[in-house]
């Protein structure tokens, strides 16, 4: 009993804590141009840890199909080592200092980021810069990312839950940007050569296309110091200038993939706001509700489903979705249009809904709490949402919301379903997954 209220006291001080440290007067964070670079500083007094990212926007929809996954291939095999840095002695020098890097892959941005202690940023900082300036391309290294890749790929046909968003995310944006995976094809990835990596590196990794984000307790000049000799170094590249992304799934529809499982996978896509528009906070707060409500209700029914769930992805052109694999398709989702006329119809009641949001913020200052997570989300609302700053109204909006807002989102966004199922389609009926 002691370690429970030990535990209890404990988790509530650092739920204080992450409220703090959502204050503005604590932490500043600053946007800003420098060569022709634009920079997002976040500095954050007392963070042991800080993190860093080099993003090039446009995605899918700068890419292309012919290059698709060009952008991941690229900088997953940058980090295998620079011109003066052999792999091994990279990945030992970042191992001594306990410096991290990684690739970020979504449809609208590609990224390399770090993560590292405030102690070593200077020298990770170098190494960083390296690997994005100077990328060695070994032939040899070349062809085991290639061989990876091609394994991820092929992976989303191999496992069900994979396959299942493979197939839903075709047919709801098919013919749009977003119908090609961010890891490409096979095909490509298997017919990409060094000079086609050497030529992207060159006339692509460019000023004009380029965010640069960074997280930390830094001081603000040094930042600016060490981003302008970055720029000094990148080519500025033509205005970035992307095909408007307008969207429209068209009617209900339904694609199955044929395997012999013992159940079915079912993953049910509609439109959604992107972060930035006024409705995004009521919409993901919808979302959150619906997935609880699902939890709560299928489990309930004996040989329905498991794993439901529902959510909201953070794209452009973006898409709400709910997901549950079962036995008995038909029933389960059934069971789910009905789920979504109550929260559409029957407002929820406001002791349900305070609970529900607190969840969500929670949820959301949890989230935030690591530097390499305020690095993603600055990122993420500066390039899709189109401003970093509409991340610090986000909170305040979603403590706003009122039980008729939660209706008005259901009402608008939830409807014209497009499905993937993954499984036996003699248990799926059309008519009734394509009726709403």
């Amino acid at each position: 009993m002691r370690g429970c209220i030990v535990r209890a006291c404990f988790l509530f001080s650092v739920f204080l804590g992450l409220l703090a440290c959502s204050r503005p007067a604590e932490v500043e964070t600053t946007g800003f141009i420098v060569d022709g670079l634009q920079v997002i500083f976040k500095d954050t007094p007392g963070n042991p840890v800080v993190a860093g990212g080099f993003y090039l926007k446009g995605g899918t929809n700068y890419v292309g199909t012919r290059q698709a996954g060009i952008e991941i291939f690229l900088f997953y095999t940058a980090i295998q080592g620079t011109k003066t840095r052999t792999k091994d002695e990279l990945n030992a020098r970042l191992e001594s200092m306990g410096t991290s890097f990684d690739v970020a892959a979504g449809y609208d941005y590609t990224g390399l980021t770090f993560q590292c202690i405030l102690d070593r940023f200077d020298p990770s900082w170098e190494i960083f810069t390296d690997v994005l300036l100077h990328p060695r391309f070994d032939p040899r290294e070349l062809e085991l990312v290639r061989q990876r890749m091609i394994a991820v790929i092929e992976a989303e046909n191999d496992r069900p839950g994979r396959n299942v968003r493979r197939v839903a995310n075709d047919l709801f944006y098919e013919g749009h940007p977003y119908g090609v995976s961010v890891h490409g094809f096979a095909s490509t990835a298997a017919g990409l050569s060094r000079k086609e990596l050497l030529q992207y590196h060159r006339g692509d990794v460019t000023k004009n296309r380029a965010l640069l984000v960074i997280v930390g307790d830094l001081d603000l000049q040094d930042v600016t110091h060490q981003a302008r000799e970055l720029a000094s170094q990148l080519p500025l590249g033509p205005e970035l200038r992307l095909p408007a992304l307008v969207f429209d799934p068209g009617r209900p529809d339904l694609a199955v993939a044929r395997r012999n499982l013992p159940t079915n996978y079912i993953l049910g896509l509609f439109t959604a706001p992107r972060p930035g528009h006024p409705d995004y906070p009521a919409f993901t707060a919808a979302m959150r509700i619906l997935s609880d409500r699902l939890q709560e209700e299928l489990p309930n029914r004996p040989g329905l489903s498991t794993d439901p769930g529902a959510g909201f992805d953070r794209r452009i052109a973006n898409h709400g979705y709910f997901h549950v694999t079962t036995t008995r398709p038909d029933s389960t989702v059934m069971v789910i249009f009905q789920t979504i006329d109550q929260m559409i119809h029957e407002p929820i009641p406001e002791t349900r809904l305070k609970h529900a949001l607190a969840t969500s913020i929670t949820r959301q200052l949890l989230d935030n709490e690591s530097a390499l997570n305020q690095l993603e989300q600055l990122a993420s609302w500066e390039i899709v949402g189109e401003d970093w700053q509409k991340a610090d109204q986000y909170l305040p909006e979603v403590r706003a919301l009122r039980p008729e807002d939660i209706q008005a989102v259901m009402r608008k966004y939830v409807r014209n379903f497009h499905f993937g199922v993954v499984g036996d389609p003699r248990r799926v009926s059309k008519r009734l997954f394509t009726s709403r």
